[in-house]
């Protein structure tokens, strides 16, 4: 069975699809360079702003590999960014955005993107999120289960100057 088949007649529950243009962030790494001592901290401050912690792990990672701004950590930066507002909007074809936490926690602290070994990317919920956060426990409460029987389908395209992604959010099977 291909992995296409393996989706056929699960219920989808949400949608949502975001488009970025990636000269934006190429001047946002300009501007604020993480690998200049001055930009460094104000990259940080954005980053932790849309970015899990794993995440920004991982943009650690490749900013030590390449020791220079590439097209493809753009593409990486805002392909995260564009998965988070993706989520979002799926999450919203479900549970009303008045019982979500903020969109920033959403993407900073309850999500993350992470890939299989084929390099298809995932997004994941923090399990830890429930544990860490009790500020939103009534939300854990009331949705953390979901979480164990719904999981996102995503896509990340780019051509040229554009990224699009879309997210799915589908029962598990």
């Amino acid at each position: 069975m291909n992995l296409a088949s393996e989706h056929i007649g699960r219920k989808i529950v949400g949608v949502g699809v975001d488009i970025v243009h990636l000269p934006r962030f190429a001047r946002l790494l300009e501007k604020y360079s993480p690998l200049d001592p001055v930009g460094r901290s104000t990259f940080k401050k954005i980053t932790q702003k849309f970015m899990h912690e794993r995440e920004r792990a991982h943009l650690r990672n490749l900013l030590a590999e390449e020791q220079h701004l590439s097209p493809s950590l753009h593409k990486y930066i805002a392909g995260i960014w564009a998965l988070k507002e993706c989520s979002l909007k799926a999450l919203c074809c479900h549970i009303s955005k008045h019982d979500l936490p903020p969109a920033q926690v959403v993407y900073s602290r309850m999500l993350y993107k992470t890939q299989n070994s084929a390099g298809v990317p995932k997004l994941e919920y923090d399990k830890m999120f429930e544990q860490e956060y009790s500020k939103y426990r009534q939300f854990s409460k009331n949705y953390g289960s979901f979480f164990s029987t719904h999981e996102f389908l995503v896509s990340l395209s780019h051509d040229k100057d554009y990224l699009i992604a879309m997210v799915n959010l589908v029962e598990r099977q």
